[in-house]
């Protein structure tokens, strides 16, 4: 079993460069370390990351993937549609990582909908669906399609919409917790000078693929 601490994982995850100029119509969003290093973990400990094969669908600069790598995953894939991200990721791997678990991680500019594979694990902070109505649902869809697994994150106040749609991709939600944090201003649509997002943790399984296991 991977040995790494909470605290290990944290303190590697703060070392992920940000994108430089993140596209406000692709709602890129930097996942704080702190959240990321949580979710990945509490992952670990059910058994969703050493040795699996995982997907990180709207990478952005990595966190959940090469978090993933660190805590011992058999493979991952990072996907985005945007080079900058897909850029900024293998920067960050080829800073943090060793070069074994180098040999296990790999980043693609790919639209989410034209991503292919089975994987075990899919972790995601899609779009809010802030510039583009519902643009996370296109994540959540393929997400369910893919993986046997997934965490998920996604507004709060989205939360029934978001459970009826699990559902209807075939989905089972086994846990779902509330996280709230602040992040500096980004885009200029941003009315504050910190953005304060509740959002809700979803992990969820797809039912079919569980039974063919």
């Amino acid at each position: 079993m991977n040995s790494m601490k909470l605290n290990r994982l944290r303190g590697l995850l703060e070392h992920i460069s940000q994108l430089d100029k993140p596209d406000p119509a692709l709602e890129q969003y930097f996942t704080p370390p702190d959240i990321a290093a949580g979710i990945l973990y509490n992952a670990a400990m059910c058994g969703d990351i050493e040795g699996r094969k995982v997907a990180d669908l709207g990478c952005g600069s990595g966190v959940f993937s090469i978090g993933a790598c660190l805590l011992g995953a058999e493979s991952v894939t990072g996907i985005d549609v945007g080079q900058n991200a897909v850029s900024k990721a293998k920067e960050n791997a080829e800073r943090l990582l060793s070069r074994e678990q180098l040999m296990r991680i790999s980043f693609h500019r790919l639209n989410v909908l034209e991503f292919e594979g089975t994987y075990d694990t899919v972790f995601q902070n899609p779009p809010f669906g802030s510039q583009t109505r519902n643009a996370d649902i296109p994540f959540l869809r393929k997400a369910l399609e893919i993986g046997t697994t997934v965490y998920t994150m996604h507004l709060r106040s989205t939360d029934r919409f978001i459970r009826q749609k699990i559902g209807e991709f075939g989905g089972r939600i086994e846990a779902a917790s509330e996280i709230t944090y602040r992040m500096p201003r980004t885009f200029p649509f941003h009315t504050h000078d910190r953005q304060m997002f509740r959002l809700i943790l979803y992990k969820a399984v797809n039912i079919n693929k569980l039974r063919d296991r």
